[in-house]
C-alpha cells in the first residue's frame, strides 16, 4: 500500500466518513494456498458505506492484490475529494 494510501485510509477511519469492506458473491475462481493445495475461493463484491447510505459495486474481484489495490484506489477517491 501507498503513502498515500495509508494517509487516505487513516483519515476513512479516523473520521468515520467512509468504509470500504468486501461482500463475498456466489461466484468462484480455483486458486491454491500456501501448501500449494488447490481451493475454491469466492469472488467479492466491494461495498462503500458513507454515512448511512450503502452502495455495492457491480464489478466482481479476486480476494488478491486486486481487490487491495482497488480498496486503495476508493479510499485515495475519497480522500482527495473530501472538503478541506
Amino acid at each position: 500500500m501507498t503513502e498515500l494510501g495509508r494517509k487516505a485510509m487513516s483519515w476513512a477511519l479516523r473520521t468515520h466518513s467512509l468504509l470500504v469492506y468486501p461482500e463475498p458473491s456466489n461466484e468462484t475462481y480455483k486458486s491454491t494456498n500456501r501448501r500449494n493445495k488447490a481451493i475454491t475461493v469466492r469472488k467479492c463484491r466491494l461495498v462503500i458505506r458513507i454515512g448511512n447510505a450503502e452502495h455495492k459495486g457491480k464489478e466482481q474481484y479476486k480476494q488478491n492484490a486486486e481487490m487491495t489495490n482497488k480498496i486503495e484506489e476508493i479510499y485515495i477517491h475519497y480522500y482527495n475529494k473530501r472538503s478541506k
